[in-house]
């Protein structure tokens, strides 16, 4: 494991580490499992696409940018907010990293570490998806996922999960904080798959960069 803070997210150098490296947004994605009617269909599962899109980024040495919807790009510009006011109100130190790399394929890109035992990621809501989340203190499956696979990969025991939504108003809390243990049976199921999808995916490279 290594802990990369000599540089920023989003910059070229942090898009570089990342090429043909699963991290925590994809690997729901990665752990797929595709549907026959999918294949029946003729289109290409979540898992595949994946695939073609990482031997791609080696080829390249590009890392795929993807969509970024108004919501993505605003939850962004929030997120320093919800940090500062969730360090406030939790009266903890946050601790900014680019990257924590864990071999070739594998790392995770967190929203702040927390000592040596937490972290933390942050989601900005719009008050739809807060009051739903308020409602049912559930988290969804991907999210799950991605946090397991960040606390893997940082060795940590337990992720707070923060839902910021700047647009309430009046003196409602805009934030809820969820905090989500450690799961070793999932998190073996994670490995497992990302496993399974690095030899896939190296296979693949093999087979097109005759």
């Amino acid at each position: 494991m290594e802990i990369i803070d000599t540089i920023d997210q989003l910059s070229p150098e942090w898009n570089a580490l990342r090429i043909g490296s699963i991290g925590g947004s994809s690997i729901s994605d990665v752990v797929a499992q595709e549907r026959d009617s999918t294949k029946k269909s003729g289109k290409t599962g979540v898992r595949k696409k994946l695939l073609y899109r990482f031997v791609g980024e080696i080829l390249s040495g590009q890392k795929y940018q993807g969509y970024a919807s108004h919501d993505m790009k605003e939850g962004a510009e929030y997120e320093t907010e919800a940090r500062g006011y969730y360090s406030l109100i939790t009266g903890v130190e946050v601790r900014q990293v680019a990257l924590i790399k864990d071999g070739p394929h594998k790392h995770v890109s967190p929203d702040g570490l927390i000592a040596d035992v937490g972290m933390v990621e942050i989601k900005t809501a719009i008050p739809s998806i807060f009051v739903e989340t308020k409602d049912t203190g559930s988290i969804a499956t991907d999210r799950r996922r991605q946090m397991q696979w960040g606390l893997k990969r940082s060795g940590r025991q337990w992720c707070d999960y923060v839902m910021y939504c700047p647009y309430l108003k009046g003196d409602y809390d805009p934030m809820i904080v969820i905090r989500l243990e450690r799961d070793e049976k999932e998190i073996e199921f994670l490995e497992a798959g990302a496993d399974e999808f690095i030899k896939d995916m190296i296979s693949l490279f093999l087979r097109v960069n005759k």
